[in-house]
């Protein structure tokens, strides 16, 4: 089956396509399904995001501070679907990561690529590690690129006439959803929008279909806008928090290239770079033009706001695949192409694979990855033994088993009446997802959506907590009794911690709750 356009190039047909796209969607899902499984083995946990997000999900709404719903609704769904345990809950976020690497290949067999290129292009997504981390664990990061290249698969289609414009109610739809995922999606079509009046593709929004698959994407974007009214923009005032902090890493603009170019894996860089320049430049890319300058305005505009230097990593696929589809008609390049694609599996085996998955012991892994300078690339300025996103999956089980000891300890009478207060959302989630199995009371907290959840009814007269030192406490509470040191191996730096039992709050949590928000 080809396209119904007689003048678009020859491609290979759809129906081999799309089985070598699942064919490498399932592998996908498998490798992080296997690693998973293999890490909980090792003693990886739950991360920290995922059991906020898990507590999210038990308090559905149409908005959080720090995120639309759609990850806690994904949260919710694999809780029930598949059970709570860490390879469980993240289901979801494999599938959408094998769903990027099949919408790689039907991005590269649009742009022209034949078989080889869709392989060569697939395996470089797989070999990425930007792609590789985020997709491993439950996260807004792992369903955000499915949302921006299904958009971007329609617009390429649309723009050469591969499909009718009805197709942009589909476009609607994805970029809808992708908004309720993750706000930076906003600034992913702003980019694109720029992109497409920047050339003739222009004549495409000209239309009653565009104007319908917009109407359909801000119908779908609107609950989570009102809900942000509502509560006065608290995702913005987080965000002016946190930019006018040292929390995160700014890089310079030259450092934010090069970033670039580390999480995606050096080796991919003549594919993406010159995916870019084959886009920007090639006559045969003229009706794809807006790709290359939707992947230039962004990337300027993610400097100008010193973004994280991951936020440009969805748009990378098309770039990808533009690679890929530019090698494919030159038969000289047919081994070439081979040759690439075994140097990056090659390098998805011995390389990305161990430093992202959750493949090697902790002891070993710090062995292994200091052969690879730059693989413990920091993006905020917390320090751990592992990578951040590694350390952050340790301790959790240990932590709420010492809230649970001391919790149980207590006198019957005080027990009653005694609050789990948490610093930040991770201590917190551990509690209320953990804690239960222990017979721990819901924890409360001041960060991010925790403040909106409120203080549950305690006066402060009886509270466990963590924290770094008593003199912290004496200001607010007439008795600071330490409990003793919280430690666990391979934990964040930061989250090394004594227990404390505070007594008689002088002011009680209803008339000073506000002063608790930390919204960071």
């Amino acid at each position: 089956m080809q396209d119904a356009n007689p003048a678009l190039p020859a491609r290979t047909p759809l129906r081999a396509a799309l089985i070598l796209a699942a064919l490498f969607a399932t592998l996908a899902f498998l490798i992080h399904f296997v690693s998973s499984l293999w890490g909980s083995h090792l003693g990886y946990g739950f991360f920290r995001d995922e059991l906020y997000y898990l507590v999210c999900g038990h308090h559905l709404a149409w908005g959080y501070v720090d995120q639309p719903p759609l990850v806690a609704v994904q949260a919710r769904i694999a809780e029930t679907l598949f059970g709570l345990s860490p390879t469980g809950i993240r289901i979801l976020s494999f599938a959408a990561g094998g769903v990027l690497v099949g919408l790689t290949g039907l991005l590269t067999r649009q742009l022209g690529g034949l078989r080889s290129a869709q392989i060569l292009a697939m395996t470089a997504v797989l070999a990425a590690p930007v792609f590789l981390g985020t997709s491993n664990f439950l996260s807004m990061n792992s369903v955000e690129p499915c949302f921006w290249m299904g958009s971007m698969l329609v617009l390429l289609r649309i723009a050469d006439g591969s499909t009718g414009p009805r197709a942009w109610l589909v476009f609607g739809l994805l970029a809808g959803l992708g908004i309720e995922n993750k706000h930076s999606t906003v600034f992913f079509l702003l980019a694109l929008l720029v992109g497409i009046l920047l050339t003739p593709q222009r004549r495409i929004l000209w239309s009653r279909w565009c104007a319908a698959g917009v109407a359909l994407l801000i119908l779908l974007a609107l609950p989570n806008l009102i809900w942000q009214w509502i509560h006065h923009f608290p995702t913005y005032e987080m965000l002016n928090n946190i930019a006018h902090s040292d929390k995160n890493i700014k890089l310079p603009p030259l450092a934010f290239l090069l970033e670039q170019g580390n999480m995606l894996f050096p080796g991919t860089a003549p594919l993406w770079i010159g995916g870019l320049a084959w886009l920007a430049f090639a006559r045969k890319a003229r009706p794809w033009r807006f790709a290359a300058l939707t992947y230039l305005v962004f990337l300027v505009l993610l400097m100008a706001m010193h973004a994280k230097d991951y936020y440009l990593a969805p748009v990378y696929p098309v770039l990808f695949a533009a690679g890929a589809a530019a090698r494919s008609h030159r038969p000289r390049l047919h081994w070439v192409i081979v040759g690439y694609t075994a140097v990056l599996a090659l390098a998805l085996c011995f390389i990305t694979g161990p430093i992202v998955l959750t493949l090697l012991p902790p002891a070993n892994y710090r062995a292994y990855v200091s052969h690879f300078p730059g693989a413990n690339t920091k993006q905020e300025k917390f320090s751990s033994p592992l990578p951040q996103y590694l350390s952050d999956r340790f301790g959790w089980p240990q932590m709420v088993q010492g809230f649970a000891a001391r919790y149980n300890a207590l006198p019957p009478d005080d027990r009653a009446h005694t609050a789990i207060f948490c610093r930040n959302y991770g201590e917190a989630s551990a509690v209320n997802v953990l804690g239960p199995a222990y017979g721990l009371p819901t924890a409360i907290s001041g960060h991010q959506n925790y403040y909106y959840w409120g203080w549950n009814g305690y006066t402060g007269e009886s509270v466990l907590t963590l924290g770094s030192s008593r003199d912290d406490y004496t200001d607010t509470y007439a008795e600071v009794i330490d409990l003793g040191p919280f430690d666990a191996p391979w934990i964040m730096d930061f989250e090394h911690l004594h227990y404390f039992w505070l007594r008689h709050r002088k002011r009680s949590y209803a008339a000073s709750w506000p002063e608790f928000k930390f919204w960071y």
